[in-house]
């Protein structure tokens, strides 16, 4: 008996210090992830948000060749869509990942005599505060201009390690642009041409 007491005894200790350092090892375990928790999760966000930055890149561009396409073949010039709201309800009716678009999305269009004057007329899209212009060129041109279409979208950073390194706006945002450079289809001279701003 004596022998049995005993060893229950000593069972109970060890039992009893196993599990103290399993409390310990939890302890550890906690710290270890509080450290590396933050900077993880800070990454992850940081590669999602790059990644919805180059979807939404992708989708603007695919938006803005796709209704670019109805001013080089004259159907927006002979429509009641031929303005700069027109224009842009083109182009949002196309995305999905770009939240807000009508109110955060400026479109430019110009029209030109020849190629080479498109590099020195491009339009620039932010003021002298690095905020996002409002008022921009829309001249959709008759058959055979040439014509650049800009648009530009006002992306919000969330993250400010992402905002840090990916911001090129003064509120630090980050400005989406696409473009697309043509020539109009001969298209009949009754669809005209239309100037103004936007």
């Amino acid at each position: 008996m004596p022998l049995k007491y005993s060893c229950g005894k000593s069972h109970k200790i060890l039992r009893f210090r196993f599990l103290r350092g399993l409390r310990g090892e939890r302890g550890a375990t906690l710290v270890e992830f509080a450290l590396i928790a933050f900077p993880f999760f800070l990454l992850v966000f940081g590669i999602l948000e790059i990644g919805f930055i180059i979807w939404g890149t992708y989708e603007l561009d695919n938006a803005t060749e796709d209704a670019a396409r109805e001013i080089r073949t004259g159907q927006i010039q002979s429509s009641a869509a031929n303005t700069p709201a027109g224009f842009k309800a083109l182009v949002c009716g196309r995305v999905t990942v770009l939240s807000q678009c009508t109110s955060k999305l400026q479109v430019d269009v110009r029209s030109f005599a020849n190629y080479t004057d498109i590099q020195s007329n491009q339009p620039t899209p932010l003021d002298g505060d690095g905020k996002l212009q409002t008022n921009f060129t829309y001249d959709t041109g008759g058959s055979r201009s040439i014509i650049l279409v800009s648009t530009f979208y006002q992306w919000p950073l969330f993250s400010g390690i992402t905002s840090f390194a990916l911001s090129n706006m003064a509120d630090g945002d980050r400005l989406l642009r696409a473009s697309a450079a043509f020539r109009n289809e001969p298209f009949p001279a009754s669809a005209g041409g239309s100037g103004g701003g936007g």
